[in-house]
């Protein structure tokens, strides 16, 4: 188990440590974030100059060889124009002359000849004429086409030229044209040429003049190198310039091949410089063998730019050994600064963990001492009355604490001693109540308590009792069994308070009758079964005495009645009717003699009676005898005492032969006939359950001779007296109506209706205990409930409701 105070002393010396390295985390991170700016601002205050000049320059350089460019391109265009024009002015004056004195042929071999000798700039100048239809009159460049039709020639791009030129002439007269062209020598290379052209309107000629536009860029090329050569620059700096080839343009080996050379440092430098000027130029740091003896290498510093249509890169680059070795040296101070700055911040962190591992320990042992205080109330506080000595506690929080533990203690002394008066009170109570009461754990089903009235009820000693089961007193009889027990035992547990009977037996065997109640209860933080049990076995035997009274009252009117309106003259229907059956027969002997005498055959004698139905006749007689001999048994049965043990039944026929007893049943004095009542059923399907079939056909012949009773002295003789019985089912339980249309009854006679010894007939005329006989069978022997409802003038409805077991 962890020690809080080692626990909360050790995350107190965490956080400090852990802050203490984040923060001095954070110092180191920002003291080396500025000597790494500190390093790039000084690099950047010694190499950015250098770096600046370099890059100026190269703009420079670029922004003249641009400008170069445009500048030979106007001027060879201006020097193009101008000779054409000289051309056409020369041919205009031959022709002008000589126009009168010569043929046209000699006139034009005349112009022809003198535009030849006007080529004067270099190899690439021409001139040209072209007659209007495509046919190539003279070429200075091409004189192999002299005299052909050029006008499907087609430049080398697929561009119709001689159609265009043709085309510009018809349009402008005059201008420039220009296009892609091949060289006339054994190369064929293909050459843009510039080309001014003007229309000569005497012949129907075009006269050109052009100029390959290589000459214009060689030209320009060597202006630009002459003038970086003569660029001045400081002693340290120097211009440099290849092709693409690797043709150094520019420098000490202007003219040589730099790539040609194997295993030069040159060549390695130049291929980096070529690959950096193709991606758009930039610096390039590099070493290379120094001239001064006393250095080995020197440091240098370029910066590189393309001329892409040229396929040149120009550059310009500075000796930085010098200034590498200032930087170094500031370099080296920077560190040295750090250094110290790091080894400050290491000292001071170094103290503050000291300061921090002291108070901690400082802190642990004020806790400590204040924690064993509270462990030394606690050990002696369980069973002792010691309080905390507060001059000892040294934190206003756990001085609170020790006034709320002291006052802790004065309180569980007064509980104390108010529980212990509470316990013998409850002892006293406990043990002082006639009722049995156990007390059951619900996981181990065995009495943890029980009272003394137990003990008197079951004839046993405390250490028997305590431990035992329930089922070690119950009788067990059905349908008082343990499945039954099992159903009221999960009710219970549901939260109800279930109200039950019970068959229980005593320590010698003896089995008595208990009213219980059984509920969950909170007793000692835990969830218990409270039972308790009052003896009912005097009760039992008064329901019994009194239900068999009410039922030999009952069967007292209805034998009465059999008795004189049935018993006699059925003896007399039955004797009679096997006489005539007898005395009839030709079988019996002393029929025959009889027969003969007064001259009667009796063979056909009972053929008659067959032929004419007196023998089904007289079968009918003895089936009717013999089923009002069963009504007569039925009665007595009834009559007799019944078992009151539960069976698995039907209620509809419980129900019909109550209906048949009813039947049967005739009042002499109020001369009632039950035949004269219209009976009504509605029936619903209903399931088999356990109930008391002799309890419930009392209670349901009791309901209807009292609504019979009721229709008889109903005086509204235009309503034809009606009993109607309706069975339904709700969720657990059956529901039986029995409702009559006589008089009803008022609230006076409703209150006071289940009552014993309560009736609302004149005396003499019932015990005031059939109501009262029948509550008592459906809600104690049945758990189930009845009800009436009733106005006067409208009749009487009764309403029982039967809960199903359906336990064998």
């Amino acid at each position: 188990m962890k020690s809080i105070v080692s626990t909360l002393a050790r995350y107190i010396f965490t956080f400090c440590i852990s802050s203490i390295l984040i923060f001095g985390g954070i110092i180191f991170y920002f003291m080396i974030s500025d000597y790494h700016d500190e390093n790039i601002q000084t690099e950047e205050a010694l190499m950015g100059n250098v770096k600046t000049t370099l890059k100026t320059k190269m703009r420079r350089i670029e922004d003249y060889i641009n400008f170069s460019k445009s500048k030979a391109r106007t001027i060879a265009k201006n020097s193009i124009k101008a000779e054409l024009l000289e051309a056409h002015k020369v041919a205009l004056h031959l022709y002008k002359t000589y126009k009168n004195s010569m043929k046209e042929d000699e006139l034009k071999g005349v112009i022809i000849e003198a535009l030849r000798f006007l080529i004067h700039n270099n190899n690439n100048d021409h001139i040209f004429v072209l007659s209007m239809d495509g046919m190539q009159i003279m070429s200075s460049d091409q004189p192999e086409l002299e005299r052909t039709n050029v006008l499907p020639r087609l430049a080398p791009d697929g561009r119709a030229i001689i159609k265009e030129t043709i085309e510009l002439a018809r349009l402008q007269k005059e201008g420039f044209i220009e296009f892609l062209s091949r060289k006339p020598d054994k190369t064929g290379k293909s050459y843009q040429k510039i080309t001014y052209i003007k229309y000569f309107e005497p012949f129907n000629w075009i006269i050109g003049a052009g100029q390959n536009s290589n000459s214009i860029k060689q030209a320009t090329q060597t202006e630009v190198l002459k003038r970086i050569s003569q660029m001045h620059i400081n002693k340290d700096e120097y211009f440099f310039g290849a092709t693409y080839d690797g043709l150094v343009l520019l420098g000490p080996k202007k003219g040589q091949n730099i790539l040609k050379v194997k295993n030069s440092k040159g060549a390695e430098i130049t291929q980096k410089l070529i690959s950096m000027a193709k991606s758009g130029g930039g610096f390039l740091n590099y070493t290379v063998p120094s001239i001064d003896p006393s250095y080995n290498q020197v440091r240098k510093i370029s910066y590189c730019l393309p001329v892409t249509d040229w396929n040149w890169y120009l550059g310009s680059g500075s000796d930085i050994s010098l200034i590498e070795q200032n930087l170094k040296a500031k370099k080296e101070e920077l560190f040295e600064k750090l250094l110290l700055q790091i080894s400050a911040v290491c000292v001071l962190f170094f103290l503050l963990s000291l300061a921090v591992i002291f108070f901690t320990e400082k802190f642990k042992q004020v806790l400590t001492n204040n924690f064993n205080s509270f462990e030394s109330f606690f050990r002696k506080g369980t069973d002792s009355p010691v309080k905390i000595d507060q001059s000892k506690i040294a934190f206003k929080e756990f001085d609170q604490m020790a006034v709320l533990a002291n006052k802790m203690i004065d309180s569980r002394e007064a509980a104390r001693k108010d529980l212990l008066k509470s316990e013998i009170t409850y002892r006293e109570i406990f043990n002082a109540t006639k009722d049995a009461i156990g007390v059951l754990d619900i996981e181990l089903r065995v009495f943890i308590d029980i009272n003394q009235a137990f003990l008197d009820f079951f004839g046993l000693e405390r250490m028997q009792a305590i431990g035992m089961g329930p089922e070690a007193i119950s009788f067990n009889t059905p349908p008082y069994d343990n499945k039954y027990a099992i159903e009221l035992f999960k009710k219970a547990l549901l939260g109800e308070a279930v109200h039950f009977e019970w068959m229980v037996k005593d320590n010698n065997g003896e089995p008595f009758w208990t009213d219980n109640l059984a509920r969950v209860a909170t007793i000692g933080g835990k969830k218990r079964l409270l039972i308790v049990m009052r003896d009912i076995t005097e009760r039992k035997k008064m329901q019994e005495i009194m239900i068999q009274t009410e039922k030999m009252m009952s069967v007292g009117g209805l034998a009465a009645g059999m008795a004189h309106e049935i018993n006699n003259p059925l003896g007399v229907i039955l004797q009679v009717t096997q006489n005539i059956i007898r005395r009839t027969s030709p079988e019996l002997p002393g029929n025959s003699p009889v027969a003969e005498e007064c001259g009667i055959d009796l063979v056909k004698l009972q053929h008659y009676m067959e032929k004419r139905g007196i023998n089904y006749y007289l079968s009918n007689i003895q089936e009717a005898g013999i089923r009002a001999a069963t009504i007569i048994r039925s009665m007595l049965d009834f009559s007799r005492k019944s078992n009151s043990a539960k069976v698995l039944g039907n209620i509809e026929t419980v129900i019909e032969n109550a209906l048949s007893l009813a039947a049967n049943d005739y009042d002499l004095k109020k001369q009632y006939d039950f035949k004269k009542i219209n009976l009504i059923r509605e029936y619903n399907p209903l399931p088999l359950f356990n109930f008391t079939e002799m309890e419930i056909s009392q209670v349901i012949l009791n309901l209807i001779k009292n609504a019979a009773q009721a229709l008889s002295e109903n005086y509204k003789t235009s309503e034809i007296p009606t009993i109607t019985i309706r069975t339904s089912m709700d969720k657990n339980s059956v529901r039986i109506e029995i409702e009559d249309n006589g008089p009803g009854l008022s609230d006076k006679y409703l209150k006071r209706i289940f009552e014993p010894f309560y009736s609302s007939k004149a005396p003499g005329a019932g015990t005031g205990l059939g109501l009262s006989v029948s509550y008592f069978i459906i809600t104690h022997n049945h758990g189930g409930t009845i009800t009436a409802d009733s106005n006067p003038g409208e009749g009487t409805r009764f309403t029982v409701t039967l809960p199903i077991f359906t336990n064998q």
